[in-house]
């Protein structure tokens, strides 16, 4: 019984200490002060505020909104703060809407600056991605920057270095797109077709005109030489050397690719004369064998029209070459395809003054075959236009800073079948036409800036 008296004696005892230092805490904890009678902590903050409204940054701002707030949050209520509050109250969101307005222009900035110190530096994959950037998150604030991204991509094109090639051709056509629909191409207040700086990087066209001439030019660059299309990359080369407000179209090298399009094609229509030749045999009935020839003479028309084509073409690139090597090149090119649809070497000036005065033509629309009066036989036959051999040079794009990008030689098909005499039977088997014209060899480097842009 002692024992549990003892333990409940001692659980008075600490009750009634804890009991005597809860009223001795009670005791010490002052009264709370009313912060509408707290003059002195309310004149404090109205200085406060007042002192940071003269921070115009964005850290002054923003402290300058979280000292209203909280004058607002313990003054808000009292009487003598309601002026300042109600003068706090409507600022406060105009504030924060001016930090956002603030904050999006400072990361602007720091886009625009990190994309200009790589244009200062050279550093075309900073370029790349930066531009990208912006035009992710400011497109018709800075859609000149396309005009930048494609020029990038077909100028280091133009030096052989295809890294940029997709991205090249995917802003060209973006930047065409936006030119021929109207879009802004504002820079602050001024009309922008791309950026310029001296010395630097010359991203940059004089009218909307020329930079659409340029980024044609680009992207058929790319397609035939990179990309190694030549029927897709034709539209564009054509529509480079339409665009007469344009200095891209006096370059010689839409005229070269155009060329070597041509030769593509020459080449083409010599395959299917050689297995139309081949099918001849001496056994074949009269019929069968004057449906065979007169199939050899219809290819044969094609194949004249389709060089005269190919000439006109670099007869026209000959002309606008600046490069006394491009020009040789060019001109020997069509020397050679000359020689083989008209067997014969003189009258090649006669021709291209005669050629170049009319409208080129456009390389996607059919060609008119061509068929030469066929010689009257002394044995009272007559005869299929034959064809002959001979070397050829190859085509190879031609820069827009007027250097090459490459020779080829190879030994050219003839653009006539050899002769074949039509007897009072049938005709005899003609000869097979010999290799292909071959296009030129890769790109080699040069340096070109579009501003001032010389021909090739």
């Amino acid at each position: 019984m002692k024992t549990i008296f003892r333990y409940a004696n001692l659980g008075l005892l600490v009750a009634a200490m804890i009991a005597t230092g809860a009223l001795a805490v009670l005791a010490q904890t002052p009264a709370p002060v009313d912060p509408c009678a707290d003059a002195d902590g309310q004149s404090s903050a109205n200085d406060n505020i007042i002192n940071l409204f003269k921070d115009k940054t964005i850290p002054g701002r923003k402290a300058y909104v979280n000292a209203a707030k909280g004058f607002l949050e313990k003054y808000g209520s009292c009487p003598s703060a309601k002026d300042l509050s109600d003068y706090l109250k409507p600022r406060i969101p105009v504030q924060e809407e001016t930090i956002r307005k603030m904050e999006e222009q400072a990361a602007k900035d720091a886009l625009a600056k990190r994309f200009d110190g790589a244009l200062d530096a050279k550093n075309w994959d900073e370029v790349m991605a930066a531009g990208k950037e912006i035009l992710t998150k400011y497109p018709d604030e800075f859609r000149t920057v396309e005009i930048v991204l494609a020029a990038l991509g077909g100028e280091e094109a133009f030096k052989g270095n295809f890294k940029y090639a997709d991205d090249g051709v995917r802003f060209a056509k973006q930047s065409i797109a936006d030119l021929e629909g109207g879009k802004s191409f504002m820079i602050g207040k001024d009309v922008r077709y791309g950026l310029a700086k001296k010395d630097v990087y010359n991203f940059a066209y004089a009218t909307k005109d020329d930079a659409i001439g340029w980024m044609n030019l680009y992207i058929g660059y790319i397609m035939q030489v990179s990309k190694k299309d030549k029927v897709g990359a034709a539209p564009f080369l054509f529509k480079a050397t339409q665009s007469t407000a344009s200095d891209a179209s006096k370059n010689a090298t839409s005229f070269d690719l155009i060329g070597g399009y041509y030769i593509d094609a020459l080449n083409k229509v010599y395959d299917e004369i050689k297995v139309l030749s081949e099918a001849q045999k001496d056994t074949d009935p009269e019929d069968v064998a004057k449906q065979k020839v007169d199939a050899i003479k219809a290819k044969v028309a094609m194949a004249n029209g389709t060089a005269e084509r190919a000439m006109d073409a670099y007869a026209r690139g000959a002309n606008l070459a600046k490069d006394a090597g491009i020009k040789a090149r060019l001109r020997k090119t069509l020397e050679a395809i000359y020689q083989r649809r008209f067997d014969k070497t003189e009258g090649v000036d006669a021709w291209i003054a005669s050629s170049t005065t009319k409208p080129f033509p456009n390389p996607t629309s059919p060609i008119t075959p061509i068929s030469d009066p066929e010689p009257v036989k002394t044995d009272g036959g007559t005869s299929v236009a034959g064809a002959g051999t001979g070397t050829g040079n190859g085509t190879g794009a031609v820069k827009p800073a007027g250097t090459g990008v490459g020779t080829g030689t190879g030994n050219g098909a003839a653009t006539k079948p050899a002769t074949t005499t039509t007897t009072t039977t049938k005709p005899a088997t003609t000869t097979t036409p010999k290799a292909p014209i071959k296009p030129g060899s890769k790109p080699v480097s040069t340096t070109k800036k579009p501003i001032k842009k010389k021909a090739a």
